[in-house]
């Protein structure tokens, strides 16, 4: 008799139905996931999809015909529903891989001595089955994941614009910030977050983090955006060190937007910078300043940076290095000259040489404010 023959003939000896029964129990009993799901899914859809499962392992294993993609759609529907209760993945596979071995083990039992070398052929059978199973399951799910979170992104994405364009919100708005647990008020703390050097995903888990602490957050790719409670001054808890997040004071609805706008600036600035933890406004204001209005910084590094650069380019260097550590000196000449290891007669032909090209003294005011924005930018632009 064939391995085939023979695996039909102990296939026959097994009752799909009663497998089934005792799938679902060691499911409800061990896995996490499926105790909190009520009698009537576990007695109704779990074991239904649990005898499908054993029927078409069995008629894999006795005529040798895989599932096809008619045969999986049960699985991809029963996955979804997982996913749209919130059943973590890995609950849901592990009972898949559960109740394969619940399923062999009742082979073996069921197998006659001089049957069992024929088992041997069966456990490819399996494997493969098991693969094409799963992968069907963990694509459905996913893909329903998705489209639950993009649902949720796109509520909240509605609260968040209705907030900052001061419009009155509908029951369902009002119903969302209670679910979240944002206290709806006249005025709230608008901020901006990003992690250093992280992807996508680490940013959503700090979004949903926020979220669970009553905070309005939503991702904006490599960063986090939204308002904070106004109430509240431990609304934006320790993030983690890696996490820099700009964080405005109490402001106005009326406000927000142009505040929110300030504060994703802020971020991007600070995780240019190196900076982690709670920043201010005023801790990065011309920074902030130049990074509002990039037209009017690139005309800035035009008008100081850019005649330095046309004369001769070898000296481009070292005359920004004068201005540099000139302006750090707070404009004396003697310890700027040595910190550069120069006599300060030749600091001063330095900047005589910068008063040539750029027509700009830093000791009038107006002209040493275009220098030191100009340096800033540069030294901004070298952080990108």
């Amino acid at each position: 008799m064939s391995d085939r023959n023979t695996l039909a003939s102990i296939v026959e000896r097994v009752r799909p139905a009663d497998l089934a029964e005792r799938m679902v129990a060691r499911f409800s009993d061990s896995n996490p996931g499926y105790r909190r799901l009520p009698q009537p899914v576990l007695a109704g859809q779990i074991l239904d999809i649990s005898r499908r499962n054993v029927e078409l392992f069995f008629r894999y294993l006795a005529v040798g015909q895989p599932p096809g993609d008619e045969d999986l759609r049960a699985f991809r529907r029963s996955a979804k529903d997982r996913a749209t209760e919130g059943m973590p993945l890995e609950d849901l596979l592990h009972a898949y891989r559960l109740g394969s071995r619940i399923g062999w083990h009742a082979l073996e039992e069921a197998a006659l001595e001089h049957e069992r070398p024929s088992l041997l052929h069966g456990t490819e059978i399996l494997l493969d089955y098991i693969d094409q199973v799963t992968a069907a399951v963990s694509q459905a799910y996913l893909e329903e994941r998705q489209h639950l979170v993009s649902e949720e992104e796109r509520q909240l994405r509605n609260l968040l614009d209705a907030l900052i364009g001061g419009r009155t919100l509908p029951a369902e708005l009002r119903g969302l910030a209670e679910q979240v647990g944002l206290p709806l008020s006249d005025c709230f703390r608008p901020f901006a977050a990003a992690v250093h050097e992280a992807p996508v995903r680490r940013h959503s888990e700090l979004a949903s983090a926020l979220r669970d602490r009553g905070v309005l957050a939503l991702t904006e790719g490599v960063r986090v955006a939204g308002l904070a409670p106004d109430d509240d001054a431990a609304s934006m808890p320790e993030l983690g060190d890696d996490v820099v997040v700009a964080l405005a004071p109490s402001t106005p609805r009326a406000n927000l937007a142009s505040a929110l706008d300030d504060m994703r600036l802020l971020a991007d600035l600070g995780r240019r910078l190196g900076r982690t933890g709670i920043i201010a406004v005023d801790e990065l204001l011309p920074e902030l300043l130049l990074a509002s209005a990039p037209r009017v910084a690139n005309a800035l590094i035009q008008r100081v940076i850019g005649p330095l650069e046309a004369d001769r380019p070898q000296r481009t260097a070292y005359l920004i290095e004068t201005l540099s550590v000139y302006l750090e000196s707070g404009l004396d000449r003697r310890s700027a000259a040595k910190r550069l290891h120069v006599h300060p007669n030749t600091l001063d032909y330095r900047l005589r040489q910068v008063h040539e090209l750029t027509t700009l003294d830093v000791h009038r005011p107006g002209d040493l404010v275009l220098v030191v924005l100009a340096l800033r930018q540069q030294e901004l632009s070298d952080t990108t």
